[in-house]
């Protein structure tokens, strides 16, 4: 009898073995503006931005996480300086904090700041983030070729990323540096790649539409569109500088989603709502049948605190109250806290979130346990 359970113990929990979870997490912007470089100066000229992330660490614990780089490591000299706003270019140093404290996984480099420093300070950027052991996507550079895919694992899932811009402010005359672009036939190019490798899923990054518009535009559609024929599961946008709605749609045979855009995770944007933002986690299954699918999405809003005239935090502005208890609100007023809440139900309201939470703490957007819930937007803007 003992011999009959064990081997029903054994088959039972090799059926729910069988299947293998992955959590994805994605962050929007990431910039310097000149604020930030001079609250991150120290008095012997390096620099420091350990602080602006200390607060969101443990949100991103144990993660993969992907982020957007919108600014570019051009180094100084030749008439260089490190500066912000419009022509963006940070310390190097900066690779440490999205290692040590962001532990970031995956950066994006197709968007319109890349070229601020020319064809070179986009090069350096590659450089610098391949030698802090940051994989990147977005550029075609060297033996990496233009509309290129890249495959990365997350507990046994295999992802494929492609990363696309709608353009760039600055075009350089060098023609050794390739920007991913947006358009239809760039997509169906990079999908082919994607697929080529025999990804468990793709995931397509998409840096386009209208500055400090709440709503997707034309052009962000078809974008999506392309990628949704052509085989992505998910797709997530940046550039827009504030949140866009996210969107779940089921069919018989596949489940596809799209946030088309997680706002500013750090800036010195001070005008609402640029400064408010959300990780977005994206889990995804696979069965034993080897089929991969999108099992949930949920999101944490964020909030960029400002304590001194130039320092920046992130902040956690949801209202889980165990993740309030583990977080380190430390230095904040109980004014500036319920402001952070206040925030942070606008944020949700304008989502559509749920009243539950995943087993992160997270607010449920979508989950297959209840597959015809959607977000939907209560609010027209998340301010």
């Amino acid at each position: 009898m003992r011999k009959f359970v064990a081997l029903m113990f054994l088959l039972i929990c090799g059926c729910a073995c069988a299947e293998t979870r992955a959590r994805f997490l994605f962050i929007g912007d990431i910039m310097v503006h000149d604020q930030q470089l001079d609250a991150a100066r120290r008095k012997d000229g390096t620099y420091d931005f350990s602080g602006s992330f200390r607060r969101v660490k443990p949100l991103l614990r144990d993660s993969f996480l992907v982020g957007n780089l919108e600014t570019v490591f051009a180094g100084t000299g030749k008439k260089l300086r490190y500066a912000g706003f419009p022509l963006f270019n940070t310390p190097d140093v900066f690779t440490e904090n999205l290692t040590g404290d962001l532990r970031v996984d995956l950066l994006t480099l197709a968007n319109n700041h890349i070229f601020d420093r020319g064809a070179a300070g986009a090069r350096r950027t590659a450089e610098i983030l391949t030698s802090a052991d940051i994989p990147w996507i977005g550029l075609g550079l060297d033996d990496i070729p233009s509309n290129d895919a890249i495959v990365l694992s997350n507990n046994g899932i295999r992802a494929a990323f492609i990363n696309h811009s709608y353009g760039s402010n600055e075009w350089p005359k060098s023609s050794d540096v390739h920007l991913n672009v947006t358009g239809e036939s760039d997509i169906v190019q990079s999908m082919s790649r994607a697929k080529s490798l025999s990804p468990d899923v793709i995931i397509a990054l998409f840096h386009w539409g209208n500055e400090y518009h709440f709503q997707p535009n034309i052009h962000q559609k078809r974008a999506a569109d392309t990628a949704f024929r052509e085989g992505a599961s998910l797709v997530v946008g940046t550039h827009p500088h504030v949140l866009q709605p996210v969107e779940v749609t089921v069919s018989d045979d596949r489940v596809s989603a799209v946030a088309w855009s997680l706002g500013n995770f750090v800036s010195f944007q001070r005008t609402k709502p640029r400064e408010r933002s959300i990780i977005l986690s994206a889990e995804f299954m696979k069965g034993d049948d080897g089929i991969t699918r999108l099992a949930g999405l949920s999101s944490a809003p964020l909030y960029v605190v400002a304590p001194g005239s130039k320092r920046t935090e992130v902040t956690y502005a949801g209202n889980n109250e165990s993740l309030i208890e583990s977080l380190d609100f430390d230095g904040l007023s109980k004014s500036q806290v319920n402001t952070l809440r206040g925030i942070g139900h606008s944020v949700n309201e304008f989502l559509g979130v749920q009243k539950a939470f995943d087993g992160y703490g997270f607010n449920v957007l979508w989950t297959e346990e209840s597959p015809d819930i959607f977000p939907k937007s209560r609010r027209k803007s998340p301010m």
